[in-house]
C-alpha cells in the first residue's frame, strides 16, 4: 500500500509539471483554457501510463483538488487541465478558464503565505510571480486547510488590499479550485499593495 501511494504520488508530480510548465517542450497541444486531450497525452511514450481511469483516480483523490478531468462532447475525447499554477505563457487569465473579480464583495480576502527567510526580499521588492503566470493567495487565512493557496507551515501572512488592486485595474483571478491569482504589474506585486502583514506565532504586525 505504501509503495502504491508513492508511484501515485510521483505521477501527480509528473503530471502537474506536464500541464502547469511542460507540454509545449513536451510537444503535447494544450489549449488556451489549459486542457489537454487525454487522448493526446496517452499518445507520448512518457505519458503511457496515465490511462483514463488512473487520471480519474489522481483527480478525484487531490486534496488540494489540483486537476478537471472533463468529457468535451463536441470533439469527444476526456480532456485534463491543472487548475492554477501554470508558467506557460498560452494559459492565461479567463482564457484559462478562471474567474475575474471584479468586485471587492466577491472574496472575502485575499493572502499569501511565505517564511521570514523570503521577508526581506518581499519587503524591498514586492511579491514576484517568479516563473509562474500569477502570484497565489488563499481566499481564508485557516492555514490548517488542505486546499491550495498557501502552504500549513506558512510563517508570514501578507494580506492583499484588494480594494486598491481593483481600483488600479491590476486584475485578480479566482481557479476552479478557490485559489486567487493576481499577476501584478510586470510581475510584480508591491508594498504599496498589502494591506497588513503579520507574523503567524505570535500576530504581531510586521512593517514594510
Amino acid at each position: 500500500m505504501a509503495y502504491k501511494r508513492q508511484i501515485d504520488t510521483q505521477m501527480s508530480k509528473k503530471l502537474s509539471w506536464l500541464l502547469r510548465h511542460g507540454a509545449k517542450t513536451e510537444g503535447i497541444p494544450i489549449r488556451a483554457d489549459g486542457f489537454v486531450s487525454v487522448p493526446d497525452l496517452q499518445k507520448h511514450p512518457r505519458y503511457k501510463s496515465f490511462t483514463l481511469e488512473k487520471l480519474k483516480e489522481i483527480a478525484a483523490v487531490d486534496a488540494k483538488q489540483r486537476y478537471t478531468l472533463r468529457w468535451n462532447p463536441e470533439l469527444r475525447v476526456h480532456e485534463i487541465r491543472a487548475n492554477q499554477g501554470h508558467s506557460l505563457a498560452v494559459v492565461e487569465g479567463e482564457a484559462g478558464g478562471l474567474e475575474r473579480i471584479m468586485l471587492v464583495g466577491q472574496i472575502p480576502l485575499a493572502v499569501h503565505g511565505t517564511y521570514h527567510r523570503h521577508w526581506e526580499s518581499i519587503r524591498s521588492q514586492g511579491l514576484r510571480r517568479m516563473n509562474r503566470n500569477h502570484v497565489h493567495f488563499a481566499s481564508s487565512d485557516e492555514t490548517n486547510s488542505t486546499l491550495s493557496g498557501f502552504r500549513s507551515d506558512c510563517q508570514i501572512l501578507i494580506y492583499l488590499n484588494v480594494e486598491k488592486v481593483l481600483a488600479d485595474g491590476v486584475p485578480i483571478y479566482r481557479s476552479s479550485n478557490n485559489v486567487l491569482l493576481c499577476p501584478g504589474i510586470k510581475g510584480i506585486i508591491h508594498s504599496s499593495y498589502f494591506q497588513r502583514v503579520v507574523d503567524r506565532k505570535t500576530g504581531q504586525p510586521l512593517t514594510y
